[in-house]
């Protein structure tokens, strides 16, 4: 059961991940869109953190689950600033940024890193 709900909260996760961290590579490319991406992606990464992390077994994830929904509110609002720096600083927050939930869901479907990457 508990491998069931992390990976349950890791298929929620996907997709919004994924397009936070594309907006967050395209706004240091000073892309404006990538801004109004960044809010509304880290909004939703921030949903499913707040639904907490009981029943995880995923020490990576209880941890990120426990202080990332702060850590997205200073990225919501590095990007409502357009703050790139304080973008990056809050996305890569050694305890909460988004590697952490990178770890939590490796292995699952969707999560892998690509083949021949050099993150494998």
């Amino acid at each position: 059961m508990m491998a069931d709900l992390r990976a349950s909260r890791c298929e929620q996760l996907v997709d919004p991940v994924t397009a936070l961290t594309v907006a967050v590579v395209s706004c240091n490319e000073r892309i404006p869109q990538s801004f109004t991406d960044i809010i509304r992606a880290a909004e939703d990464v921030r949903a499913i953190a707040e639904l907490g992390s009981d029943g995880v077994g995923s020490s990576d994830y209880v941890e990120w689950a426990a202080g990332s929904p702060r850590t997205l509110d200073a990225l919501i609002e590095a990007a409502e600033a357009k703050n790139t720096t304080g973008v990056w600083e809050a996305f890569s927050h050694p305890q909460y940024g988004l590697h952490r939930v990178a770890a939590a869901c490796n292995g699952l479907p969707r999560w892998a890193p690509p083949e021949g990457s050099e993150f494998v």
